[in-house]
């Protein structure tokens, strides 16, 4: 019988749920189940992802309000978060990567951007030299019907940081492939024009399944 593939999560808010990250970083929570339509871990894009692809959860390093950059909040470069994605006892076969909105949110300079871009995805390669790293492009979802979580007019520069991610990823070595998620981009629902509600979050896990598939072995 074939092991179960450990799968760890490098991420931002639309990868927590409190429990599984803290409550302090934690964007999703049982008591948002009336807004966001579920209430547990399984209802997120990350566990639907790793049923479907027959794996088990390592870690879930994802924070709400981190950037990739160390020029915002809780950098995804830092070599702590890096770390702690494996535990004593495993290390990751795959991790998913998926960050990024927040640095285009508040317009982190390209310059900086692509310096640490480049430095996650090197000291992803690096410390786990034996795992697949997976890192998703930046999108948002459906126009909101309400107040915008971020706002839209920043987002829309995400085309000048998704080209510098492909470009790091590209240069990064073998073992780290870009998950597209272009199709699904301005096409999932929200609760706030940013965050999937439960319907977003069945696109978005299919976004990233369908970006992994004939490179990553799944269920089917």
């Amino acid at each position: 019988m074939e092991q179960r593939k450990y799968i760890s999560i490098l991420g931002d808010d639309r990868s927590t749920f409190e429990g599984v990250t803290p409550k302090i970083g934690s964007f999703y929570s049982p008591s948002y189940v009336s807004y966001a339509g579920f209430a547990t871990p399984e209802g997120t894009w990350r566990m639907q992802l790793i049923h479907r692809l027959g794996g088990q959860l390592l870690v879930n390093n994802s924070f709400a309000g981190s950037h990739i950059s160390c020029a915002g909040n809780y950098a995804a470069c830092l070599p702590g978060r890096i770390r702690s994605l494996a535990t004593e006892a495993a290390a990751p076969d795959l991790v998913l990567v998926c960050t990024g909105l927040n640095d285009v949110a508040h317009r982190v300079d390209l310059g900086a951007f692509r310096r640490d871009c480049r430095d996650m995805v090197q000291k992803l390669a690096a410390q786990y030299p034996a795992a697949q790293i997976w890192v998703g492009t930046i999108t948002v979802g459906k126009p909101s019907q309400g107040p915008w979580y971020l706002d839209p007019a920043t987002l829309e520069d995400r085309a000048d940081y998704n080209a510098v991610l492909r470009q790091c990823v590209a240069e990064a070595g073998p073992s780290v492939h870009l998950a597209d998620l272009t199709p699904i981009d301005g096409g999932y629902e929200t609760v706030n024009g940013t965050h999937p509600n439960r319907a977003g979050m069945v696109t978005f896990a299919d976004g990233w399944y369908q970006a992994m598939a004939g490179t990553v072995p799944t269920k089917g």
